[in-house]
């Protein structure tokens, strides 16, 4: 079952499985949101605010909307 980066709860990992198509959808594949690499949601701030997930060895921050374009399955 796929969901979106948005909506993985906290301290869970997730793999990635696609970037939808969208403007950003090259901009989040430079940071290294690729297919296939796992992701951890480390924080997630109050009232929809950045959401800080770990990648590999980087902490990277994204806005809920961006987090809202890639498809994650739940490890």
């Amino acid at each position: 079952m796929f969901i979106t980066a948005d909506t993985i709860p906290i301290f869970s990992s997730a793999i990635i499985r696609e970037v939808t198509n969208s403007p950003l959808k090259i901009n989040l594949m430079e940071l290294g949101f690729l297919p296939g690499k796992v992701i951890t949601l480390q924080h997630s701030a109050p009232m929809g605010g950045p959401m800080a997930f770990k990648l590999e060895e980087t902490i990277l921050a994204l806005r809920k909307t961006e987090a809202s374009l890639i498809q994650v399955e739940i490890l």
